[in-house]
């Protein structure tokens, strides 16, 4: 059920984030025409000659119209093109960071620029009105984002204290994302917190048992705890779910398991 229940969340988010309500605006006005032509604009294949085209005249248009400049921008920065996506994202940011700005640090954390990608997210959630914001594809809260970038700065006692805060502005433990307790775990275990780790990892077992990844690391926390045929167990359920074409992906994981790492250690292990 809780499945059925995120996917259809994951749907209303991607589509709620993509949209603006054009009678916001006053007739005639400029930014109404640019809203207008950028409903135009997505009606074409993104990144499209003839959507960016229109998108610069809702810009030509309305200069103060946030979301042309956000819609022109995601193309650059699907294909690579950090610096010319951030060149037109930043002028959306400029109108509305409250809307905007967490997506500028979702793509610092993709390039692995984890220092601007804290500052824009420490930045967001200080704003009076900041809410609740998750990765586009809406299987991450970003403030585990946020807490994934501070321990790949080595800052894990901050990348804790977010996870923590986060899990604990839950009603109950079924509100959690589906990884929220492996990025719990892993910061645990990159902090040499074995027994913290092996906790979180179970717990992450439990909302969602169908990643390999939780298997692999949480046999590495065995491993260095010197319970050696416990990691041997969840060694081979990792290498089972590896093979099981229907696992979870572990979308925006920060750190993740490779079919090679748990083949390594299972051979490792054999004698």
């Amino acid at each position: 059920m809780k499945k059925v229940i995120l996917i259809t969340f994951i749907v209303n988010i991607t589509f709620s984030f993509a949209q603006t309500n054009c009678f916001i605006y006053p007739e005639g006005s400029g930014e109404r025409k640019a809203c207008e032509l950028s409903y135009k604009a997505i009606e074409h294949k993104q990144g499209s000659r003839e959507s960016q085209i229109l998108f610069d005249s809702a810009i030509a248009i309305g200069p103060k119209f946030a979301w042309a400049y956000y819609e022109k921008s995601v193309p650059y920065f699907k294909r690579g093109f950090l610096y010319e996506g951030l060149q037109i994202l930043n002028k959306a940011i400029e109108l509305e960071p409250i809307e905007y700005l967490c997506y500028r640090a979702y793509w610092y954390w993709q390039y692995k620029n984890y220092e601007l990608c804290i500052q824009d997210l420490e930045t967001y959630y200080a704003l009076p009105k900041a809410y609740i914001q998750f990765t586009p594809g809406g299987e991450k809260d970003m403030r585990i984002i946020l807490a994934l970038a501070y321990a790949k700065t080595g800052n894990y006692k901050k990348g804790v204290e977010i996870i923590n805060s986060c899990l604990n502005s839950y009603e109950s433990d079924s509100d959690a994302g589906l990884s929220d307790y492996y990025s719990l775990g892993i910061i645990h275990f990159h902090n040499k917190e074995y027994n913290k780790a092996t906790e979180a990892f179970i717990k992450q077992l439990e909302v969602n048992g169908n990643m390999a990844d939780t298997y692999y690391f949480l046999g590495l926390a065995y491993k260095n705890l010197s319970n050696i045929e416990e990691a041997k167990i969840q060694f081979n359920k990792a290498l089972s779910k590896f093979e099981d074409i229907n696992r979870n992906l572990n979308i925006n994981a920060g750190y993740k398991a490779y079919l090679s790492d748990v083949v390594k250690e299972i051979e490792s292990l054999k004698y």
